[in-house]
């Protein structure tokens, strides 16, 4: 149970949530203990570099020539790429590809691209020194319920601190799974279990375990009933 994913960036109710799934594992045999990811908090910064980036780089192939959308009647070449990837992508893919093109730009790239990396290797290493003493890290999924549709467009900030749980891992290339263990105002919770590299097979028994004692994976939210 890594300390920094129950701190005040998580909500109370989704912590005692969470902290139910975690009794049920203990129940089982499993035995837990506080652990430290002392790099946690860099992983949105350092997520929202190199993810733009790859970004960036992955959706300039869409132009309306060979892949993607492609506008009606282009005037010529240029009014081609411009309108159909205006029309193709929506407001925060844009917003991912302008920031991706221009940590990768002439000037940016050692400053933001090139140190962003340097703490996926400390956020990674952070990981491998817990799993010297633990089989699964377990804790909330994200930092809340989820929001509503749209809500936050305006307040990306906002947005992006819901992802904080889970970019950590992607940064440091784990496997992890998200299993139902609750509700809070009739909005589903999640508990996310992470485990080492190449232990897909062990985080899979774990989690199919914590269902055979649980059913909240076979509820359904009122508004899909």
């Amino acid at each position: 149970m890594p300390k920094q994913y129950f701190d005040e960036n998580l909500d109370n109710n989704v912590a005692e949530v969470i902290e139910n799934g975690l009794k049920e594992l203990e129940k089982l045999g499993a035995k837990c203990v506080d652990v430290e990811l002392p790099h946690t908090e860099l992983s949105i910064p350092a997520y929202y570099v190199v993810a733009p980036a790859e970004c960036s780089s992955n959706l300039s192939r869409y132009d309306g020539v060979r892949f993607g959308h492609r506008c009606k009647e282009p005037k010529d070449l240029s009014d081609l790429y411009c309108r159909s990837r205006q029309e193709g992508f929506g407001k925060e893919v844009k917003r991912r590809i302008m920031t991706g093109t221009y940590v990768l730009s002439a000037g940016y790239y050692d400053a933001y691209y090139i140190k962003a990396q340097k703490i996926r290797q400390i956020i990674s290493n952070d990981f491998q020194n817990v799993f010297k003493n633990v089989d699964i890290i377990a804790g909330p999924t994200t930092t809340g319920v989820a929001f509503k549709l749209n809500e936050k467009l305006n307040d990306p900030i906002s947005m992006y601190l819901s992802d904080l749980y889970t970019v950590s891992v992607n940064l440091a290339g784990l496997p992890a799974i998200s299993v139902p263990s609750g509700f809070i105002n009739k909005l589903p919770v999640g508990m996310q279990l992470i485990g080492n590299y190449f232990q897909e097979s062990l985080l899979m028994n774990v989690a199919h375990q914590y269902q055979k004692v649980t059913d909240w994976h076979q509820k359904i939210p009122q508004a899909y009933e």
